[in-house]
């Protein structure tokens, strides 16, 4: 072995202890994702929302986390530090706020988390020669974070007592922009290089695609954020409420571990009909109102279905245009169908009526899989 291997050598833990922070940041926005449909049923009752209000709550989280993800520029040091110190201040003071300007609260949460999951994923994909594995090991940081979370949350669900959770959430972020701000080596820019007009998006995107990448997101956080409260709505036992988030989070888990080791095993197109079918399966099997192992194993497959799906859509759209309008479409459908379940949930008083609005969205998904060209689309797009 010469000095400069051996000298690499030495230096692979020492880089490995310097990325751990982020990649515990990383599953910890995660944790931040998940958490807030978690909490919701305890939520809804400390501050006697409705339907509606909850709907907002995450309408008003995901449009500040899209926002967040386009103002991610100049300094990543820079946005890392704001974004981890707007998720730290959002949860303190969603901790104490007794119901006073929630919507403020969840706004600032959502910006930081925006802010942060984009900073972190730019710095390891300019910081990494291995970007594909790279992003492939934050995506699954990120599910594993996202799946702990009901567990972690389990506390908070049972007696009602959201602040120690939210407070571990704070500090954890608190630790995280402390340590950004020692890091010179983040001061790489965030600024992307040229690229087409955020607008032209709706011309060099084919619509059927631009209207499922935005649609799957918005299925991941309707399912994810009602499941908790409708299990609890349902009248299931305390156990279930903490088990169908757990489940769904665990099946696109295991649905992205497994499509990482196994891609090329299927086309791509085929992996997103099938996932589509599959989840228009179990979204009709969790709407039917069974309890117990049913709902668990919808909770399961749904996750399962969406796992694969949406990186993939997202991988073929940047394909046709690069830049954060996709991202930014995408943040809108995460906002706009859970608000659109809990409106619907209100005006029918019942939110089984309410889960019908991710349904729709999934069937819409599957007869443009169906009708589109999906073939092309996963092919490399011509340039613009």
């Amino acid at each position: 072995m010469n000095a400069a291997t051996h000298s690499a050598t030495l230096q692979s833990p020492r880089t490995f202890l310097r990325s751990a922070p982020l990649y515990v940041g990383f599953a910890a926005t995660g944790v931040g994702v998940a958490l807030p449909g978690v909490l919701l049923p305890s939520l809804l009752l400390r501050w006697h929302l409705g339907f509606e209000q909850g709907g907002r709550l995450f309408l008003l989280a995901w449009i500040g986390s899209s926002i967040g993800a386009l103002l991610t520029r100049g300094s990543l040091r820079t946005t890392l530090a704001l974004g981890s110190g707007a998720i730290a201040a959002g949860s303190l003071a969603l901790a104490f706020c007794a119901g006073r300007d929630p919507d403020v609260w969840m706004s600032l949460y959502g910006l930081g988390l925006g802010l942060t999951m984009t900073s972190i994923t730019l710095i390891r994909r300019q910081t990494t020669p291995q970007t594909g594995t790279e992003l492939v090991r934050l995506n699954l940081l990120w599910a594993i974070g996202a799946f702990a979370c009901p567990s972690l949350a389990a506390h908070a669900a049972i007696t009602g007592d959201i602040r120690p959770v939210l407070c571990g959430l704070a500090l954890c972020f608190a630790l995280l922009a402390a340590w950004s701000l020692f890091q010179p080596e983040l001061t790489i820019t965030g600024a992307p290089a040229k690229s087409p007009a955020p607008w032209t998006v709706f011309r060099h995107v084919p619509l059927g695609l631009l209207l499922m990448t935005t649609l799957i997101t918005g299925i991941e956080a309707s399912a994810g954020g009602w499941l908790a409260t409708y299990a609890h709505r349902g009248g299931h036992p305390i156990a279930e409420m903490i088990a169908a988030p757990t489940c769904f989070w665990a099946g696109l888990l295991l649905s992205r571990a497994f499509w990482s080791i196994r891609d090329g095993w299927l086309p791509h197109s085929t992996t997103v009909r099938a996932s589509l079918a599959l989840m228009c399966g179990a979204s009709i099997l969790l709407i039917s109102g069974g309890g117990g192992a049913l709902l668990l194993i919808a909770s399961f497959c749904l996750g399962f279905g969406i796992g694969p799906t949406y990186p993939l859509l997202l991988a073929w759209a940047l394909k046709f245009q690069p830049g954060g309008a996709v991202f930014f479409l995408a943040g809108v459908g995460s906002a706009c169908l859970p608000w659109l379940t809990g409106l619907l949930s209100a005006e029918r008083h019942s939110l089984r009526v309410g889960l019908a609005v991710p349904l729709l969205a999934t069937v819409v998904m599957l007869t443009i899989s169906l009708l589109g060209p999906l073939g092309s689309w996963s092919q490399e797009a011509p340039p613009n």
